[in-house]
Formats: structure tokens, C-alpha cells, sequence
């Protein structure tokens, strides 16, 4: 492994010695010296470079170790340097109040201190200096940062289509349905493994077939080393569950008995035991779950029981050439070079088929290819031997080619684990942090990072992850991490030694961190992204570690001491998400800060009084510190901060004279800012006269979203108050986004109601204003040429908006118009107006309109997509003669509405009326793409004209006349969900209606109460039918259904049910669900014995005692996996327990779960053998209970034993005399004594069965077996 040269860290030196530091002390002429040993040093790095991976064994050798010993000495060097500037900062940044400390012993022990210091790194560089010849080290010219490419790499994926099809036919298949079974994905790195099951995992046709799809990173190389809880927290974390207690719980529940995908990406484990584990675990989903796994190992697909997996080969060698030439050429370039041409179908063709290594070696310059055509890695490849690493090594000439101000940004990024998704701000501030960034032209440092990220994805050396994440390859990590070596390291439970190299660490899981093995050594970066609740770690890195440069400690909890001011070379910090509520006065002196997070700090209520002496600040993050009361007076000295993302007003009344204030002006010349700011609390300024002046945000031309609040309290400052404050908030030009909330004035400010508002702010694109309860006339906003949404809410004064220019068409690009709780608004706009100015409103494709109850009249705009109107009490008129675009309409509760119509709607998918009391006519007729529909609560809605629905598939219809349904159900044959309630005039429903629509496969209906008469007609895709509340049907006439799943019978009469089950006895019946059945006394002794495929049946609050567990019938639902019997009664929000005296439980083979709760009079408990029960949970139950149970059931089979409040101490872990019979439990929750027991594992079993009495609400009864 060759040893990294920091390229970066030596720049950054030689511009350090080239500045004011340079000068000073008076070690201007050893700083020279020092300057010139340097350079010659840095023009020999790219050749050493070189040597060690190209030079025989022993001269390689010889070759790292001088880069070792340079490195270390460099990293020496850095901190002298960062320490006499340092020095100087505070010498130049105190004053007077100081000058005694640096002008008498103390000053001259620094010196002599800097001395001592600067003439051991002389001593080291001369030494290193002197091996140059010897190791035959030539210089050769730096490689300089170039242009990234403007083009984008192609996204499709190349020669995998064949792959991808028969990956998901297995997906799909059901020949043969297994409860869990695996599809593996096997090939080298960099085949597209992960490329390919991202393809799969996103199809439509996956989407649609499981209830639910996880894709969990696993990126385990440790092999046997695999830890089962660490996959389990990588599967929980995908789901993004924060807390991972009792982590095998939580996954149980996720996916029990759900049809899942589950995608492990990039396997390594070959142990069968351990997979083993995790597969029980895996087991409780229902019958055709699915894993596909990526590795690159065969024989981990054979382990995790894919015989036959899909393997990945290389690309054919046409489509190699086509993936190269797409990254390599623009279009239409790719015949300008013909001898590049031959060159570059050479490269793609020694690339023996490998994506990952075309796509890198595409982005190289076309002068490298030459030299990359005669590289000896790449005729290598595909030779005998490690074929991983022969294509890490290809892959370095990535790297090798890399401008050498980019190498240790991309080292750097090996600091994240493999999938980790990292935020580009986040690592272009370490890199600023640990001097990577050069600065040139002028530009800003951030602005420079950006570049660079973008050039490193250019190269395929990072990939996308979103819009403002990247991630790496897992062999691009691999190859980052080679190169870096232990320079960089990711902190794991199987590291048991710090190396004395390590510079930059970080730590991404739970592990007993050993602070003694970090300390001494001279770390640089500390990334905690674990909470840790150790506070004598967090000392230890404010004490210890005084070479830091960035130091990362959110969600610690910490209490930052005051000796945090001793870490002088900091420029990172994050303490984000921690609850402290001060900061030590102690950060101030961390003069070098550059960025400091305090994101989630809910608790914080004050930032330090001198937070103005950190002149290097260029990021203070403190969203989402609701607590803080003000900003420091001083801060408006922090002229180069660019995050500042909330302003706090203070309110200087009651608050500590200790502390100083600043006022709103602070913002003045804080021009640099940028992203949002949020200012709050507005109502507190009390410098008016000079806000009103209008230069605190005029200068901010690099802000683009901009929030005001007014947070009143009881508090009224008056008409004048707030439109002198807001006269004087007027932004740059180059906003984006503004929000406004609490504003009290009854004017909009002048500079909003410029009739010339479209000049002003050319590039304003949304506008929300909140709550503006005082203002008549709305500003111009139709003048806006780039606003695409607008919303005003809560403007209960606002009458109209003011008129602008009359030869500019309004609101030219505006996309979504959301207006709410306006109810003196009398028209959106006047319709005379439109008529004289150009074509207005033409993008405007979403409108929502609430609570506007003065609208009486509605002219939409032909290009609307989505139509929304709610609580416009007064709307008697809605125009949709003509609407082209329309997809989506929505009108709820506007009792005025008397006829809609919708003559020309070719794209309405979705429609929904509701709560329209007098809407007496409807027609539908050019609706072709209608799909969905909702018309509820319309009961004078008696004229329906209609044009057949080809489309249609969704219904629900409630509270509507029988003749509408009729009418719609006639033109509607391809519906696939019906839902009816409320249909008071419904007395049968035929056959003969239900016979239009044979595609059904959903039926409800619900509350009607005069229904009297169902005939079902033979229907072969009816699969969930649900008869709720429906008290007088008599008659139900069925007839053969035989895809019918699921039946639910609610509030019906008994006769019911049996007419259903003679019919049903030999379907596909699987759930059944019984509830409220008056006059049931039996269900026979045929129909529930003959339904062999039912899977789960609930009864509640049934009368129904022969199939309880102690009937003389329960042998005949003994076929059932899953029974329940509810019989809760809920009264006034309680739910009463049992009180039966006595339970018999017979032989039961299939019962693995069995849950007894809140029964304290039973005093009987016979339990015959049940030979697969693995969870027992028994809560307020007498002792003998527990007794009797343990006597019969203390079986090899149990996993999980749960005993609460039962006075029982023979079981006792400490004093418990029968405590060896329960030994052998893995699991052992004992709460009788407030004592949690877990041993090594814990166990699920895959046929989750619950029998229980049962305190419960009936919320919480989710597929359980509960017998009373």
C-alpha cells in the first residue's frame, strides 16, 4: 500500500510562509530557508509519488518510508504555522486589554517556544531533503485544477435489460411460493450489482406486487467477523427508525405478515449460522416475501439459499464502446478525433466489460489515454489472480490522473463508511477546515469546494445521491482507503488499536470507544455521528486533542467546558441536536473558527457575548434554536459569515444588563450571507427610525429566501410601528423566496406596492404571506415575471389585489395560487381585465381556494391541472366549461353550488364532491381518463348525466340518491372498487347492476339501513367483500365467487352469514371477519370445517361460544392459523377485562405465541402439549396460573417468556428456588420485580399465533389470537 503525499497540506504551507506569518519574530530569515527546502520538496512529491507503486520492492520501500517522515513532519510544520498565526490574531484582536501578556514573559516564552519548535522541523526537513538524491526523486511539473465537464453522465444502464427482466421474473413468480426466498445478484466490483437492483427495487411492476420494500447497505468485508445486530440496525435504520431498542421487536412488527421486498446490497458474510439467524428473524413475513442479495461471493449466495443466482458477466464489447463513447464525447463529437477514436475503442475493450471501470477511465482527459493504453494494470486485467484488486488497481489511474489539489479531497471522503450519503456542504467545510481548498480568483472558498465536488463527480470518483448528497462506489472506497491508508480511519467494534498515522477518525455505530488508544495521537478530525453519553469522552477531546481541526459531537448530550478555547487550530465544530443552553465565553477565542453548528440546540437560549471576536466565522448554523432570545451585540463584526440562518430580535426590557443586545442594524454588514435568513420576532425592534432606512437586507445580494416574523403575544405596536420596520426590510433584487408572518400594518410596504414591482424582483419565484389581518389592497403580484406559487392566508381585510400595467399579461409564469381564510376577497380577478391585457394566468396549472366565503363566482383558467375549493360558502358558480388540463378536481362543503358542469375535462382523473347540500344537476361528458371519484353528502343530487367512464376503477358513493348510482354504475365497466354508504332510499341492490361492472374486485357497503336485498352475480375477480351496518338485509342471494380472500360482516342479521358460508364453504376464502351478528347462536357445524384455505378469523362481540377454545366445536377451526375472539365492551373509554374462572387449552401443533392478560379470577389452567409455543406472556394472573403452565409447558420450544404483575418469587432470578426450570429461556422479561432480563438472543418464530384475555383497546387487535 503506498503512502499518501499530502500535496494539500504542502500548499497550504507554502502559502502560509509567503504571508504576513512569514514575517514574523523575526524568523524572516529562517522562514525563507525553510520556504525553499519546501518547494524543492513539493517538486519531487509527483514522482515519489510515482516510485512507490512502479519501483522494485526494495526501492518502493525506502520511498514510502520518506513519505511517511515527510508527512509527519509537514503535519508539524502546518501546526507551527497555524499557531504563529493564531498568535497573531489574538495579539492583533485583544488589544490593549492583553498587552501585559504578550509583552513581558509570556511573550518571550512563546517565542522561545515557536524557536525550539521551528528549529526541530529544520533539522527533520534537512534531513528528508538530504534523501532526495539518494532516492533518485525528480522534479516534474504539478498537475493544475482544469474545467469539469458540462456535460452529464448517462443514467440508463447498458446491456443489464435482460438481467433486469429476469430478476423480476423471479421477483413476480408465484410458481412454487415459498414463505422467504432469496435471488442473489453475484459479480466482481464494479459490474453494476447495486446499479442493477436499484433498476429492480424501483420497477412500476415491483412497486405494485409487495406491501413493502426495504434496501438496507450492508458492506460487511469482515466476513466472519459479521455481527447479526449489526444488520439488523442497518435494515432498521433504512426505515428510518431513530431508536434501536429492542431492535428484533421492531423489525418483527415492520414486516409481519406483509409480502416484503428486502434488498441487502453488498454481502460478504459466509458464515451459515449466522445467516441462519438472521433468516429466522426474516420469516414472520407473508407467503412470497423476497430478498435479493448483491456480493460478489458465490458462495454467499449459495449460504443465504440462491443455488442459482443471476451472474453478472461484463459487458459485450459493443456496448462497452457505447457506455465509454456517451462519457467521453459530447454529441456529436464522437467522429471529430480518429485516432483518439482508436485509442479510446482500444481502452474500452481492455476494460474487459467492467462499468464501473469504463465509466471512471471515459472521464480521463483524451491527452492521458496514450499512457492509460500501456498501463500495466489494464493489460492485466482479467488475468489470473484477485480479480478485485486487479480492478482497483485500473481504477487508480482515476486517481493518478486527479489534479493534485483534488487528491486529499477525495482521500478524505473514505472518512464516511461505504453508502453513506454525504451532504456537500458538510464536506467541502472540512475540507476548508483542514486546508484543501486553495483560493484563487478571487472566488470564495465555498464557491471553490463546490467545484470541486462537481469535478470529482465528473469523474465518476463520487455519484449523485440527491441533490445536495453524494456518495462512493463501494470500490471507490475501497480504493480511496487504499491509497490513504490508516492515515484515515472509520472507528468499528473490530478495532482494537489507534495506528500512530491516524490523522482523521470517525465513528458511525455504537461501540466502548477506548479514550486512552486516542490519546497522544495528533488527530486532526473527530467525526462522532453516534450518541454517546460518556461526558468524560467529551473532555477528553476538548483536553487531549489540540491539533484538531474539525470536531464533530452532535446528538452527544455534551456540556461544552470552558477548556474547548484551548483547541486554538479548530475550524470545524459541530454541536448540533445537544441541550445545552449556554455556550462557555471560552469558543470566542477560537480564532480560527470557521464553522460552527448549533442546529437543534432547542435548549439554547443565549450565543456567546463576544461572538464577534471569531473574524474567520464564515457559517454560524442555528436554525432551529427556538429558544434563543437575541443576538449578541457585536455580531454584525462577522463580516465574512455566509450562514446565518436565524436573526432573533431581542427585547432589551427585562433582560440582563450583562449582556448587550444587538439590534437589527447588526444585519447591515453582514453582506456575504447566504442560502435563507430567517428574522423573528420583529416586533421587538426598537431602533425604527433607522431600519426605516431601508439598507439592512438592500446589500444582501447573495440571500435567496428570506423569512419576516411578527410574534405578537398580546404585544400591539400599531399601524405605524410595523410598516416603518417593513419599509426598511426591503431586499435585494436576487431574492427568490420570501415569507411574511404577523405583519400588523394596514399597508403593504411602499416597495411592494411599486406599480414597476416586476423590475424590482425580476427573479422572485414564491411569495407566502401569513396572517395579515389588516390590509385591504394586495400588491401587484401579477407583475412578477418569475413568481411560480403564491400563497395568502389568513388576510381576513383583503378586498383585491392592486391593479398593475395594462400591456403586461399577469402572472406570466405562475405555477400554484393558494388562497385561504380571505372571506371579504370578492373575485380573484376582474374578468373585464383579462379581457383587454394579453394572455394571463398561462402556466397556472394548480389553484386551491379555502375558506374565501365572499367568492361568489369562479372563472378558472384553462390550463389548471388540479382544481381544489373548500369552505366557499357563497360560490354559486363555478365555469369548467373548457378545461383541457384538468386532472384533478376537489369541492367540499359549498352549500351554495346548485350545477356542475364538465363539458370538455379529455385529462380529469380524480374527482371528489363533498358537503355540496344543494348541488342538484352534475354532467360528465368528455371524461374519457376519469379514474378515481368520490360524491359524498350530496342528497339533492338527483340529475346525473353522464358519458360512459371507460376509465373508471375507483367509486365510493355516500349519502346520494339510489338513482345516482344507478346512472353511474350503467356507463362504468371497468370499475374495479365500489363503496356505497348512507343510501337511505336504497331497498335491493340487483344482480342485473352489478352485472356492468364484472371486473369488481372490491365491494362495500356500509349504513343502509333500509337495505333489505343483495344478489351478488358470479363474479371471478371479487376479492374482499365488506357488509357494515346494513340491519335489515334479509336477503343475500350469492353466488359462486371464487376469488373472494376476504369477508366482513358487520351489524348484519345471522341469516346473513349463513347464506354466505353455504356458498362459500369450498372458495378461496382466507380472512373472515364476524362482528356484531344479531342472533347468532351457531355456525353450523359445515361451513368454517370445509374452508381450507382460511388463514385468519376474527369474531367480535359475537354470542358465538361452540368455536371458542373451550367449545365443543374448536377442533373444527383447529385448521386456522390465526382466531380471534373479541368480546371487549367499550363504555365511556374503559374496556372490561374477563373474569373467567377457567381455560383449557388442548393439543394445539401450530400455537408458537400465547398471550394471557388481566384475568384475576382465573384460577384453572389446563394446558395439554403444545409442542411449537415459543412466546408465552402472562400479566395480572394468579400464581398458580404460572404454576400449572410451567409444570406442563416448560418446553425446549419456548424462546421468550414475559411474567407482570404476578406475586410470584419462586421465579426470582437472585432468591427464586424453581428458577432453573425457566433458565434455558433466552428471553426472560421478569417484571414482577421491576427486573428486565435478556440473555444472548432472542427468537421470532415464523407462525406469529396469539390466544389471550385481554385488556386491550380494540385498535391494538392486529392479527391475534385472543380467546375468551
Amino acid at each position: 500500500m503506498a503512502e499518501q503525499i499530502p500535496f494539500s497540506v504542502v500548499e497550504n504551507i507554502l502559502t502560509n510562509l509567503g504571508s504576513e506569518i512569514g514575517s514574523m519574530y523575526g524568523v524572516r530569515k529562517e522562514i525563507t530557508r525553510l520556504t525553499a527546502k519546501l518547494g524543492a520538496i513539493k517538486a519531487v512529491l509527483l514522482d515519489a509519488e510515482e516510485k512507490q507503486q512502479q519501483s522494485k520492492h526494495a526501492v518502493k520501500d525506502w520511498v514510502k518510508d520518506w513519505v511517511r517522515g515527510l508527512r509527519g513532519v509537514v503535519y508539524d510544520a502546518d501546526d507551527l504555522l497555524d499557531d504563529y498565526a493564531t498568535h497573531y490574531l489574538q495579539r492583533g484582536g485583544l488589544a490593549r486589554q492583553v498587552s501585559d501578556f504578550f509583552s513581558s514573559k509570556n511573550q518571550v516564552a512563546f517565542r522561545l517556544n515557536m524557536s525550539h519548535r521551528l528549529k526541530d522541523i529544520k533539522e527533520r526537513i534537512d534531513d528528508i531533503e538530504k534523501e532526495i538524491p539518494k532516492l533518485n526523486l525528480t522534479p516534474r511539473g504539478i498537475v493544475h485544477r482544469r474545467d469539469s465537464h458540462s456535460f452529464v453522465l448517462p443514467s440508463e444502464m447498458v446491456g443489464r435489460e435482460e438481467n433486469k427482466e429476469e430478476i423480476i421474473g423471479k421477483l413476480l413468480s408465484s410458481k412454487g411460493e415459498e414463505k422467504l426466498s432469496v435471488v442473489a445478484i453475484v459479480g466482481i466490483g464494479g459490474l453494476g450489482k447495486t446499479t442493477l437492483a436499484k433498476l429492480v427495487y424501483n420497477d412500476e411492476r415491483v412497486v405494485n406486487h409487495f406491501e413493502f420494500k426495504i434496501w438496507a447497505c450492508i458492506s460487511d468485508d469482515s466476513g466472519d467477523g459479521f455481527d447479526v445486530n449489526m444488520w439488523i440496525k442497518k435494515i432498521l435504520k433504512s426505515l428510518n427508525d431513530e431508536s434501536l431498542e429492542d431492535m428484533k421487536n421492531k423489525l418483527h412488527e415492520k414486516i409481519s405478515q406483509k409480502r416484503y421486498l428486502l434488498v441487502l446490497d453488498d454481502v460478504w458474510n459466509q458464515n451459515p449460522q449466522k445467516w441462519d439467524d438472521v433468516r429466522t428473524l426474516l420469516m414472520v413475513g407473508a407467503i412470497g416475501s423476497k430478498i435479493v442479495v448483491t456480493t460478489r461471493k458465490r458462495r454467499v449466495a449459495s449460504i443465504m439459499g440462491d443455488n442459482s443466482p443471476i451472474s453478472l458477466e461484463g459487458l459485450e464489447q459493443n456496448q462497452s464502446w457505447d457506455l465509454f463513447s456517451k462519457i467521453a464525447f459530447r454529441e456529436g463529437q464522437e467522429n471529430l478525433h480518429p485516432e483518439i477514436l482508436e485509442i479510446g475503442e482500444e481502452i474500452a475493450k481492455m476494460c474487459k466489460g467492467v462499468p464501473l471501470i469504463i465509466k471512471t477511465l471515459a472521464m480521463i482527459e483524451q491527452g492521458e489515454w496514450l499512457s492509460i493504453r500501456n498501463n500495466k494494470n489494464l493489460l492485466s486485467l482479467g488475468d489470473d489472480g484477485d480479480e478485485n484488486e486487479n480492478v482497483l488497481g485500473v481504477l487508480k489511474l482515476s486517481y493518478d490522473n486527479l489534479p493534485t489539489h483534488l487528491r486529499q479531497c477525495f482521500t478524505y471522503c473514505a472518512l464516511f463508511p461505504k453508502d453513506f450519503e454525504v451532504d456537500k456542504k458538510l464536506v467541502v467545510q472540512l475540507w476548508m477546515a483542514q486546508g484543501y481548498i486553495q483560493p484563487y480568483n478571487n472566488k470564495q472558498l465555498e464557491d471553490i469546494g463546490d467545484q470541486y465536488v462537481e469535478e470529482l463527480l465528473s469523474r465518476s470518483l463520487l455519484e449523485k445521491a440527491g441533490t445536495n448528497h453524494f456518495k462512493m462506489h463501494d470500490l471507490i472506497h475501497d480504493l480511496a482507503q487504499s491509497i490513504v491508508g490508516s492515515e484515515i480511519l472509520i472507528l468499528r467494534s473490530d478495532v482494537n488499536n489507534i495506528p500512530e498515522e491516524a490523522r482523521h477518525v470517525s465513528l458511525f455505530e455504537e461501540i466502548n470507544l477506548m479514550i486512552k488508544a486516542l490519546k497522544g495521537k495528533p488527530i486532526r478530525t473527530f467525526l462522532c455521528k453516534y450518541s454517546y453519553e460518556d461526558s468524560t469522552i467529551v473532555n477528553s477531546f476538548f483536553s487531549s486533542f489540540m491539533c484538531l481541526r474539525a470536531l464533530s459531537l452532535d446528538y452527544m448530550d455534551v456540556k461544552v467546558p470552558k477548556c474547548l478555547g484551548k483547541l486554538s487550530h479548530l475550524r470545524y465544530l459541530d454541536l448540533s441536536y445537544n441541550k445545552f443552553e449556554v455556550l462557555p465565553n471560552a469558543i470566542t477565542r477560537l480564532k480560527n473558527l470557521q464553522t460552527l453548528k448549533l442546529t437543534g440546540c432547542d435548549r439554547l437560549k443565549r450565543i456567546p457575548d463576544n461572538i464577534g471576536e471569531l473574524i474567520n466565522l464564515r457559517h454560524l448554523e442555528n436554525s432551529r434554536c427556538h429558544r434563543l432570545t437575541h443576538m449578541p451585540h457585536g455580531i454584525g463584526k462577522l463580516t465574512l459569515l455566509q450562514s446565518l440562518p436565524l436573526f432573533v430580535v431581542g427585547n432589551d426590557i427585562g433582560q440582563s444588563r450583562n449582556h448587550k443586545i444587538g439590534g437589527l442594524s447588526e444585519l447591515k454588514g453582514l453582506n456575504q450571507l447566504r442560502g435563507g435568513l430567517c428574522i423573528c420576532n420583529l416586533q421587538n425592534v426598537r431602533d425604527v427610525e433607522l431600519v426605516s432606512r431601508g439598507e439592512i437586507l438592500k446589500g444582501k445580494q447573495y440571500l435567496q429566501s428570506l423569512i419576516l416574523e411578527w410574534n405578537r403575544s398580546g404585544q400591539d405596536r400599531g399601524d405605524e410601528g410595523d410598516k416603518s420596520v417593513m419599509e426598511g426590510l426591503q431586499p435585494h433584487q436576487h431574492l427568490k423566496d420570501i415569507f411574511i408572518e404577523g405583519y400588523e400594518g394596514t399597508e403593504f410596504p411602499s416597495w411592494m406596492m411599486n406599480d414597476e414591482l416586476g423590475s424590482l424582483f425580476p427573479y422572485l419565484i414564491k411569495i407566502e404571506i401569513l396572517g395579515w389581518s389588516r390590509c385591504k389592497i394586495l400588491p401587484p403580484f401579477s407583475q412578477l415575471p418569475s413568481l411560480k406559487s403564491l400563497k395568502l392566508n389568513f388576510m381576513k381585510e383583503a378586498v383585491e389585489f392592486k391593479e398593475g400595467s395594462l400591456t403586461t399579461p399577469l402572472f406570466p409564469s405562475l405555477d400554484s395560487l393558494q388562497l385561504s381564510n380571505m372571506p371579504k376577497l370578492k373575485e380573484l380577478w376582474r374578468m373585464d381585465l383579462l379581457a383587454e391585457k394579453p394572455p394571463s394566468f398561462s402556466h397556472l396549472s394548480k389553484l386551491y381556494i379555502y375558506g374565501c366565503s365572499g367568492l361568489a363566482s369562479l372563472h378558472p383558467s384553462p390550463s389548471l391541472s388540479q382544481l381544489e375549493i373548500e369552505y366557499c360558502h357563497n360560490l354559486a358558480s363555478l365555469e369548467l366549461h373548457s378545461s383541457p388540463s384538468l386532472s384533478q378536481l376537489m369541492i367540499n362543503d359549498c352549500p351554495n353550488l346548485a350545477s356542475l358542469e364538465l363539458h370538455s375535462s379529455p385529462c380529469l382523473s380524480q374527482l371528489t364532491i363533498i358537503d355540496c347540500h344543494n348541488l342538484a344537476s352534475l354532467e360528465l361528458h368528455s371524461t374519457p381518463c376519469l379514474s378515481r371519484s368520490w360524491i359524498h353528502k350530496c342528497p339533492n343530487l338527483a340529475s346525473f348525466k353522464v358519458a360512459p367512464l371507460p376509465s373508471l376503477e375507483t367509486l365510493s358513493l355516500f349519502t346520494v340518491r339510489y338513482g345516482v348510482i344507478c346512472q353511474i354504475m350503467s356507463v362504468s365497466a371497468s370499475l374495479k372498487s365500489l363503496s356505497i354508504g348512507s343510501i337511505d332510499d336504497m331497498i335491493s341492490l340487483q344482480k342485473d347492476l352489478l352485472q356492468h361492472v364484472s371486473g369488481l374486485v372490491t365491494l362495500q357497503i356500509r349504513r343502509c339501513p333500509n337495505l333489505q336485498s343483495l344478489e351478488l352475480p358470479s363474479s371471478p375477480s371479487l376479492s374482499k367483500l365488506k357488509i357494515i351496518n346494513c340491519p335489515n338485509l334479509a336477503s343475500f342471494n350469492v353466488a359462486s365467487l371464487p376469488r373472494l380472500e376476504e369477508l366482513s360482516l358487520r351489524g348484519v342479521r345471522a341469516e346473513v352469514l349463513r347464506q354466505f358460508m353455504f356458498v362459500s364453504a369450498s372458495s378461496s376464502l382466507k380472512s373472515l371477519c364476524i362482528r356484531e351478528i344479531d342472533g347468532m347462536i351457531s355456525l353450523r357445524e359445515e361451513p368454517l370445517q370445509y374452508v381450507s384455505t382460511l388463514e385468519t378469523l376474527h369474531i367480535v362481540e359475537c354470542s358465538e361460544e361452540r368455536y371458542k377454545e373451550t367449545g365443543e366445536d374448536r377442533a373444527k377451526i383447529a385448521h386456522i392459523p390465526h382466531v380471534s375472539f373479541y368480546s371487549d365492551s367499550i363504555m365511556y373509554g374503559k374496556v372490561w377485562y374477563d373474569n373467567s374462572q377457567s381455560l383449557e387449552l388442548h393439543s394445539s401443533p401450530s400455537l408458537s405465541r400465547l398471550t394471557i392478560h388481566d384475568c384475576p379470577n382465573l384460577a384453572s389452567f389446563n394446558v395439554a402439549s403444545l409442542p411449537r409455543l415459543e412466546e408465552l406472556s402472562l400479566r395480572g394472573v394468579r400464581a398458580e396460573v404460572l404454576r400449572q403452565f410451567m409444570f406442563v409447558s416448560a418446553s425446549s420450544s419456548l424462546k421468550s417468556l414475559c411474567i407482570q404483575e404476578i406475586d410470584e418469587k419462586r421465579y426470582n432470578k437472585e432468591t427464586g428456588k424453581d428458577r432453573a426450570k425457566i433458565d434455558h429461556i433466552p428471553r426472560i422479561n421478569f417484571q414482577s420485580d421491576r427486573v428486565m432480563e435478556y440473555k444472548t438472543q432472542e427468537y421470532r418464530g415464523p407462525h406469529l399465533v396469539k390466544v389471550s384475555s385481554v385488556r386491550r383497546t380494540i385498535s391494538s387487535m392486529k392479527s391475534s389470537l385472543l380467546i375468551f
